[in-house]
């Protein structure tokens, strides 16, 4: 008898045992009951202690009989749990497409064995539901059943020998099945009416066999039946293969002659990986020096020495054109994985990563679990994004977890960034990381000129400066390209009553309702409630209101009036809600039908399109109030990477930045483009204040849905906060709180927090800990731990 630990999907503190007659494979899947209900488990290991007075259940079923995911994601799985705090099945199974998982089915039947007399009448009218002959979906069984311990009475039934169980596993992904019409062979044909000849014919001039689905569009079913009658054809179920392509409709394979400081790149790189080493790189490149071409050729070299790449993008929006950029390059030996992607598109691509088929993998955060095996490069682009951390369990950062899977691996990482993290900045300074740096771009293009304007000088207090009109009018008029960039969505960011100053709020989240012009509601960016804008206030009846700072639906109103014949794409999150709003943009843009591209953040980076000259940021200053110490780091990056989208072509760019704070660090270093300068200031202050990159963060959040109770338990754990405060050396942790979160309540549901700051790794796991083996909370309050946390609200 073997006994294994088994994973599972559930927030366990560690896996559950179980036996098994036969040996199995770490890794591969199986099927386990846990009190009434069958899961989906992964053979973690072979159980190093077994109890004599536990009696283990045994394994109900084993799916693979090969491994199926490689041991450096089961390594890296393990330490994502161990980092992070979360449960090894949450984390575990965070890593795999849902199609993984298996749901039981179970059918029953009658045994030969009609002896009832030991059961209850209750029970003898249940079991005559059922056949000695035909399997029955429990389903149908189980209605007939009234009260508890239903699977217990099966088990007893079954090992009495009264019914047989059947257990099948279906698995979430099924193949997709059509019904065919197949042309039969015959000696002559029989006779047949007008409609039937003409149904025949169609049949013969398109082939052998086509779907039924396309004959219903021309002949009714009878007719098909009655062919079928007559023995000409047969209709049978065929497997539907997918035809969805995730790649560009043609390949133009480019070679791009590399710039000095690009060859001296790719040198480096393709150095280290003869190694076959762990070895991290910080690739610091200028917008448009040409990052994605060292990826191509250094990927090039990877697959020479027989090895594998993975490549990750923080937006779907960068998608299609990064995967255009690597299908000219590399053909369809790539993989793509991101979170517009179907399951059945997952699926297919997971399964050809995992046999090999795909030697390439691009996607977002999560395309780091792609089950590739036998790296030899992983790069990270744009790796300064939070779009890399998780917001849900676990709460992981992809970029730190590419790290540690490079590690794993023995591979090269290449963390890419024309406005790195000050996290890997600080990291090249103290030799964690190899820096390697592109100072121009290729050939002739050059940086935009920048330009920024005070708005408190205006005298038109609009939302473009007569600088940015004229600008926008001259490219309209050259046939160049636009991209203007505000970073708050919807019409306006509140509606206030004017005559008694009510704000009008979410009653779920306390926060202001954003409007939204669309179609005259307000909206609550946190939880989704809809409203309608009341025609008075709700105080004291006036009908005058004052509308808050504009959104993206506000400026492109704006937009239209001023340039009519303009066509205008705006991209926010209220409008890329299809699955092929980025590739229908991507293309739109590429073919020159859009002259204006507005948007939020999701422009902000990446994107390469020649012919956009102008870059227009319509309020520098939304973020440099957030109660965030990123705050000035962010806006640095946002306008840094927008303003780069500007003269990547053969024609010069222009950047206008409309601000209120015209001599923020943030913004006049963004300006000159220059990052050491920015990080040089704002490296000095974090250090003083003990934030990233000199320590490490943890942030605690409790939620409920009484305050009051939610004070008070707090409260009860004070002594718990200064006992671990007090546990470690002067400088070596600061554990600050409880206090409100800057978002006190958001889905009817109060937030506090503590924010724990630790000199190192060691000490802050250690300190968070403590905190969940002696914390006392009562199950009213949830507490979710998030370590290295990006958001502060």
């Amino acid at each position: 008898m073997f006994y294994y630990d088994i994973v599972l999907p559930l927030a366990l503190a560690k896996p559950l045992t179980y036996t098994s007659s036969t040996e199995l494979i770490t890794g591969s899947r199986v099927i386990v009951q846990v009190r009434n209900a069958y899961y989906t488990g992964i053979v973690w290991q072979q159980a190093k202690e077994i109890s004599p007075d536990i009696k283990y259940l045994p394994i109900k079923e084993i799916v693979d009989d090969s491994q199926l995911m490689p041991d450096s994601i089961l390594k890296l799985a393990a330490w994502l749990s161990d980092y992070y705090h979360t449960p090894i099945g949450v984390s575990l199974f965070a890593m795999f497409p849902g199609a993984l998982d298996v749901i039981i089915q179970l059918e029953l039947r009658l045994t030969e064995n009609t002896d009832y007399s030991s059961l209850e009448p209750k029970t003898v009218a249940l079991l005559k539901i059922l056949d000695n002959q035909l399997w029955t979906p429990i389903k149908k069984f189980k209605e007939k059943f009234s009260g508890t311990g239903f699977y217990l009475l099966l088990e007893e039934l079954e090992a009495g020998y009264f019914l047989e169980i059947k257990r099948s596993f279906d698995k979430k992904i099924k193949k997709k099945i059509a019904n065919y019409v197949i042309k039969k062979p015959i000696a002559e044909l029989p006779v047949l009416t007008p409609k039937q000849l003409e149904l025949y014919e169609y049949i013969c001039q398109t082939g052998e066999e086509l779907p039924l689905s396309i004959i219903a569009t021309k002949f009714t079913y009878s007719l098909v039946k009655a062919l079928r009658t007559k023995k000409l054809i047969d209709i049978e179920p065929r497997e539907v293969l997918p035809t969805d392509s995730l790649f560009p409709k043609q390949r133009n394979p480019q070679y791009l002659e590399p710039t000095l400081e690009q060859k001296e790149a790719i040198q480096v790189l393709s150095s280290a990986l003869l190694e076959q080493k762990f070895k991290p790189f910080l690739l610091y490149g200028i917008t448009g020096s040409g990052k994605t071409e060292v990826y191509i050729q250094t990927i090039k070299k990877t697959l020479a020495e027989g090895k594998t790449a993975l490549m990750l993008v923080p937006e779907i929006s960068l998608t299609p054109q990064m995967v255009e950029r690597f299908y000219n390059a590399f053909g369809v030996n790539i993989a793509i994985l991101h979170s517009h992607l179907n399951d059945r598109q997952r699926w297919q691509q997971w399964q050809n990563i995992r046999k090999g088929q795909s030697r390439i993998v691009i996607g977002a955060r999560s395309a780091i679990f792609a089950p590739l095996q036998n790296i030899g490069i992983i790069i990270v682009d744009e790796e300064h994004e939070n779009s890399y951390k998780q917001d849900t369990a676990p709460r992981y950062n992809g970029r730190d977890l590419a790290v540690m899977r490079a590690y794993l691996e023995k591979a090269v990482i290449v963390l890419g960034s024309a406005t790195p993290s000050l996290e890997s900045w600080h990291n090249t300074h103290n030799h964690k990381y190899t820096l390697l740096k592109l100072t121009k771009r290729p050939g002739s293009f050059k940086l935009p000129a920048v330009q920024i304007v005070d708005m408190k000088n205006m005298t038109d207090k609009g939302l473009f400066s007569p600088q940015l009109i004229k600008l926008i009018d001259d490219r309209l008029k050259k046939k160049q390209q636009i991209i203007l960039f505000q970073n708050r969505r919807g019409h306006s960011s509140f509606i206030q009553c004017l005559k008694c100053g009510l704000l009008l709020k979410c009653p779920n989240c306390d926060i202001s309702l954003n409007y939204h012009s669309f179609n005259d509601t307000m909206i609550c960016h946190y939880c989704g409630l809809v409203k309608q804008v009341p025609r008075k206030c709700p105080d004291c009846g006036g009908f005058l209101f004052n509308y808050g700072a504009p959104g993206t639906q506000q400026i492109e109103e704006q937009l239209r009036i001023i340039f009519p014949q303009a066509h205008i794409l705006r991209m926010d999150s209220d409008t890329t809600s299809g699955t092929s709003s980025y590739q229908n943009m991507f293309d739109r843009m590429k073919s020159g039908a859009i002259d204006i591209l507005l948007g939020t953040q999701m422009i902000s980076k990446g994107l390469d399109f020649p012919n956009v000259t102008l870059v227009g940021v319509i309020s520098a200053d939304v973020g440099l109030s957030f109660p965030d110490f990123r705050a000035g780091e962010a806006t640095f990056q946002l306008l840094t990477q927008v303003a780069g989208r500007s003269g990547r072509g053969e024609i010069a760019g222009d950047v206008i930045i409309q601000t209120y704070n015209p001599t923020h660090y943030a913004i006049t270093c963004a300006m000159q483009q220059d990052f050491p300068a920015f990080a040089d200031i704002e490296l000095t202050d974090r250090e003083t204040l003990h934030y990233a990159p000199f320590y490490r963060l943890a942030r605690i959040i409790f939620t409920a849905e009484n305050e009051k109770f939610l004070i008070q338990s707090l409260n009860q754990n004070k002594p718990l906060f200064q006992k671990i405060n007090n546990s470690f050396s002067n400088d070596d942790l600061f554990l600050i709180g409880p206090a409100p979160a800057p978002l006190t309540k958001i889905k009817k549901k109060f937030r506090y927090h503590i924010f724990i700051k630790a000199r190192n790794n060691q000490i802050i796991n250690k300190a968070v800990s403590l905190l969940q083996t002696h914390l006392k909370l009562p199950n009213a309050i949830k507490l979710t731990i998030d370590i290295d946390p990006q958001n502060m609200l």
